[in-house]
């Protein structure tokens, strides 16, 4: 009978180990990145853009992300190297899609990009 109850106990404590790690592995880790067309469609119901503008936009940043992977390949080791290349491909992405946007829209625009840094910082542990 002892043997039954410790048989027992053990697969249940194997199965409730099971279902936890189950849940643990489909958590997302970390935060996602969103896609490029991902990213112009958010941008495109912020600011009202067409279809058309929405599609040149999400080119503009599927070029952008591209660039950067090269740029993280060829400089890898040096972050102050690669913090300049980021900076400097991010304000041409900024440029370019301010070029697209009427005068209202990049004034939106302009508001967003200045919000980002308060919603990309990382709550401190203290």
């Amino acid at each position: 009978m002892k043997s039954l109850t410790h048989r027992l106990l053990i697969l249940t404590a194997m199965v409730l180990v099971a279902g936890l790690l189950q849940v643990a592995l489909a958590q997302p880790q970390g935060r996602q990145m969103m896609s490029p067309k991902q990213r112009a469609d958010t941008l495109g119901k912020q600011l009202s853009l067409d279809s058309a503008t929405v599609a040149k936009i999400a080119a503009i940043y599927e070029k952008s992300q591209k660039v950067m992977a090269d740029k993280r390949t060829e400089l890898q080791g040096d972050m102050d190297a690669m913090r300049s290349a980021m900076t400097e491909i991010r304000e041409k992405v900024t440029k370019d899609v301010m070029a697209l946007l009427t005068k209202e829209q990049a004034t939106k625009y302009e508001e967003i990009l200045k919000a980002q840094p308060q919603r990309m910082q990382r709550p401190r542990n203290n």
